[in-house]
């Protein structure tokens, strides 16, 4: 799941350093966050995702930047 993350990353020549983190996980259903540090900000965004057949599907997202 988190391959998506690392080919975002190489597309963004200025992230610092990304670290994805799984908070909970089922069988059905996922909540991650996703950490990526430029040089003057950084953004988190929280998923949260469900499994359909043999895939994990963004159900919602939400941002923040500090």
């Amino acid at each position: 799941m988190f391959s998506h993350f690392s080919d975002r990353d190489n597309a963004c020549k200025n992230i610092r350093s990304s670290s994805p983190d799984i908070i909970e996980e089922s069988a059905d259903y996922m909540v991650a966050e996703v950490t990526l540090k430029f040089e003057d900000f950084t953004k988190t965004d929280l998923f949260t995702l469900e499994r359909v057949g043999n895939d994990w599907k963004v159900s919602k997202s939400i941002n923040s930047y500090k």
